[in-house]
C-alpha cells in the first residue's frame, strides 16, 4: 500500500488540488478519475453510500485510488473516534467531519488520527488493517500515519462559526471545508447560498482560516467559479462529480439528436 498522501503534501506546500465526487461510490469511477489527474475524490458517507463502520467497503476504493494514482477524501456522519479509527486504519487518510459545533469535537477527532498528538499520546490505536497489514510496521508504521494522515471539519453552522478562532487553533487540523447550502439553512435562507448573509459568512470563515493558516476548501462547479475560488486563496476544490457529468454531457447529446427520434 502506498504510504504517502499527496493530498496533504500538496495543501501543506500552499498548493491547490481539484476533486470530484463519486456519488456511485464506484471503483471504476475513481480509478478514472486518477487517470484523469483528479487529485482527490469525493466519497460521502454521511448523505449517502454504504455504511463506514464496514471497513471491507474500503478495500477496493483504497486500492482503486491507489492504482489510479488519486486520493480518497471521505467524509464522515460524524467524528466519533472510533469511526476515524476504524475507517483510517482502513487505508483511507484523508477524512473530514460535517456539523461540528466546538472545537473540543474537532480536538477529539483530530486525536483519533494520531499517536503521538500535541506533546502527549494520542488516541490511534495499534490495528492489523489494510494501513498496516499492507503497509508499514512498526515504529515506521506510528511514524508514517502520524506524518501523512489528514483531517479537516466543514463548516456549517452558526456556532461553528461563533466557535470559528478556538476551531482552527485546535493541534494538527488539516483544513476547513466551508458548506454554504447548511449555512443558508442556519442563517435562516434555506437554499438561498447566495444570499449576502451566507456570502458575508462565508467571507468571515475564509479570512480566519488563511490568517489562521489552515487551508480552506469550496465547491465551485463551472469554470469562471473556479477561478474565483483560487483567487480567494481557496485550496481544495471540488468541481464536479459523476452523477452530474452524466446527467450534462448525456442530456446535451440527447437535446442535439432529439430531431432524429
Amino acid at each position: 500500500m502506498q504510504q504517502q498522501n499527496g493530498f496533504r503534501a500538496a495543501i501543506e506546500n500552499g498548493d491547490v488540488v481539484f476533486g470530484a465526487r463519486s456519488s456511485t461510490f464506484s471503483p471504476a469511477v475513481i480509478e478514472i478519475y486518477g487517470e484523469l489527474g483528479i487529485d482527490f475524490v469525493w466519497l460521502d458517507f454521511e448523505h449517502m453510500g454504504p455504511s463506514p463502520w464496514d471497513s471491507t467497503v474500503f478495500e477496493e476504493l483504497t486500492r482503486a485510488a491507489e492504482i489510479g494514482g488519486t486520493e480518497l477524501f471521505v467524509r464522515l456522519p460524524s467524528g466519533d473516534p472510533s469511526l476515524v479509527r476504524k475507517v483510517l486504519d482502513a487505508g483511507v487518510r484523508n477524512i473530514f467531519v460535517p456539523r461540528v459545533d466546538t472545537a473540543e469535537e474537532v480536538r477529539s477527532a483530530v486525536k483519533a488520527t494520531r499517536f503521538e498528538y500535541d506533546g502527549d499520546a494520542g488516541e490511534r490505536g495499534m490495528a492489523s488493517g489494510r494501513s498496516r497489514t499492507w503497509g508499514l510496521g512498526g515504529e515506521d508504521y506510528i511514524a508514517t500515519e502520524d506524518e501523512e494522515v489528514c483531517l479537516g471539519a466543514m463548516i456549517e453552522k452558526t456556532s461553528a462559526v461563533e466557535n470559528l478562532d478556538e476551531i482552527l487553533s485546535v493541534p494538527d487540523l488539516g483544513f476547513v471545508f466551508i458548506g454554504p447550502s447548511d449555512l443558508s439553512v442556519q442563517l435562516g435562507h434555506p437554499g438561498d447560498k447566495t444570499h449576502p448573509d451566507v456570502t458575508e459568512t462565508i467571507t468571515e470563515i475564509r479570512e480566519a482560516a488563511h490568517d489562521a493558516g489552515i487551508p480552506t476548501g469550496v465547491i465551485a462547479s463551472d469554470p469562471d467559479a473556479i477561478e474565483t475560488a483560487v483567487e480567494d486563496g481557496h485550496q481544495i476544490i471540488r468541481i464536479g462529480g459523476d452523477l452530474s457529468s452524466v446527467t450534462s454531457v448525456i442530456g446535451e447529446r440527447l437535446d442535439a439528436v432529439e430531431q432524429f427520434r
